[in-house]
C-alpha cells in the first residue's frame, strides 16, 4: 500500500472512531452531549482553550473555532450554525452528539461514492403572482430567474445537465418544484432566493433540511419533536452541499457570511436528492441590492455556485488508483 493511501486509511479509521455512538454521552438540559476533546482525539484533531475558557480552537485536518454558550461554529473560516450551543462543564467543553452526527461528521468525513453528479435542478424562487420579497419596483422573482439562467449556462458549459423548475415568469407550486426534480432524475436540487429585512441585515446564507428531532436554525436552538421527512433521507449530503456552497460563495465574493443553516422549507422537506436553498443577499440592503441588480456580479455569483457544486463532487468522489 502506498504511503498516501495508508495515511488516508488511518484518517478514515480515526473518523469512524469519532462517531457519537462510540463516545460517552452526557446530558445537558435533556440533550445528549459528548466531550469535544474526546471527539478530537478520535478524529485526529487537537483542542485548546483560548480567551479564559470562552473560546475553543481545534486544529487538525481542518480548522475549527467555537465559543462556549454559542451555536456559532467556523470550519476553515466558514460560518456554520449548530443545532445546540457548545457548553463548558467544569472546564470540559461539550458539544451535542446531534451536531457531531449531523454536522461535523458529514462535512469533515464525507462518505465516498463512485456515482457522479450529472443533473442539477435549479429552482428560481417564486414567479407569476408570487413576486417574493419586494423592495420598491424590484421583485425577488425577477432576480432569482436571472441567477438561475446564468448558473444554468455555466453548469452546461461544465458538462452538467440542467433542469429548471421555471424558465419564465410563471407560477410553480411549491410541491411541484421538488417533484419536477425527481421526475427528471436530478442528482442535486438548488433553490435560489433573495432576502429582505431590516436595513442593517445583509449577506448570504445557505439552508439545508433540518434533521428530525432538531430545531431549525431560526428557532433559538431548542429541541423539536419533528418527524422525518423525505428530505431527511439525504441529511449527510444536504449538510455537505450546503457547506460547500456557503464556502464557495462567501470566499469568492465580497459578501457577509451569515452561515450555513437549517430549515424545514417545503422544497427541502420534499426533495428526494441532496437539496439546499440559497439566500443570495438582501434586497432591502443597499450594498447587497447593488450587487443583486448588477449583471457582472450575478455572473460571479453563478460561478461561485458552480464552483461549490464542483467542490461537493470532489468531496464525495471515490477516486480509483491508476497505474
Amino acid at each position: 500500500m502506498k504511503p498516501v493511501a495508508c495515511c488516508l486509511l488511518l484518517f478514515l479509521t480515526n473518523a469512524a472512531f469519532a462517531t457519537p455512538r462510540n463516545l460517552e454521552h452526557l446530558y445537558v438540559s435533556g440533550s445528549e452531549y459528548v466531550r469535544l476533546a474526546e471527539w478530537c482525539e478520535g478524529a485526529g484533531f487537537f483542542l485548546k482553550w483560548n480567551n479564559k475558557d470562552r473560546e475553543l480552537e481545534v486544529r487538525g485536518p481542518a480548522r475549527l473555532n467555537l465559543e462556549v454558550d454559542s451555536r456559532k461554529l467556523e470550519i476553515n473560516g466558514v460560518t456554520v450554525l449548530l443545532a445546540l450551543p457548545v457548553v463548558n462543564r467544569g472546564g470540559v467543553a461539550l458539544i451535542s452528539a446531534a451536531d457531531v452526527r449531523t454536522t461535523l461528521d458529514p462535512i469533515l468525513f464525507p462518505k465516498k461514492t463512485a456515482k457522479r453528479v450529472k443533473t442539477i435542478c435549479l429552482d428560481a424562487g417564486h414567479g407569476g403572482k408570487d413576486a417574493g420579497k419586494t423592495v420598491g419596483e424590484n421583485y425577488e422573482k425577477k432576480y432569482t430567474l436571472l441567477l438561475a439562467r446564468a448558473t444554468a449556462e455555466m453548469l452546461r458549459r461544465e458538462g452538467f445537465k440542467v433542469v429548471l423548475t421555471r424558465d419564465a415568469d410563471e407560477a410553480v407550486e411549491l410541491p411541484e418544484r421538488p417533484s419536477r426534480a425527481a421526475r427528471e432524475g436530478a442528482d442535486l436540487f438548488v433553490s435560489l432566493h433573495y432576502n429582505a429585512g431590516e436595513a442593517g441585515l445583509r449577506g448570504v446564507e445557505v439552508f439545508c433540511m433540518t434533521p428530525a428531532g432538531l430545531a431549525s436554525s431560526n428557532d433559538a436552538g431548542s429541541q423539536a419533536e419533528q418527524a422525518r421527512e423525505p428530505g431527511n433521507e439525504q441529511d449527510d449530503r444536504n449538510a455537505l452541499l450546503a457547506f460547500e456552497l456557503q464556502k464557495s460563495v462567501t470566499r469568492g465574493l465580497p459578501v457577509e457570511d451569515r452561515g450555513m443553516k437549517r430549515a424545514r422549507f417545503e422544497v427541502l422537506r420534499q426533495a428526494r436528492q441532496p437539496a439546499v436553498l440559497i439566500e443570495g443577499g438582501f434586497l432591502s440592503n443597499a450594498a447587497d441590492a447593488k450587487n443583486i441588480f448588477d449583471g457582472a456580479f450575478r455572473q460571479r455569483m453563478a460561478q461561485a455556485i458552480v464552483s461549490g457544486i464542483q467542490a461537493y463532487q470532489r468531496a464525495i468522489e471515490l477516486k480509483t488508483e491508476t497505474n
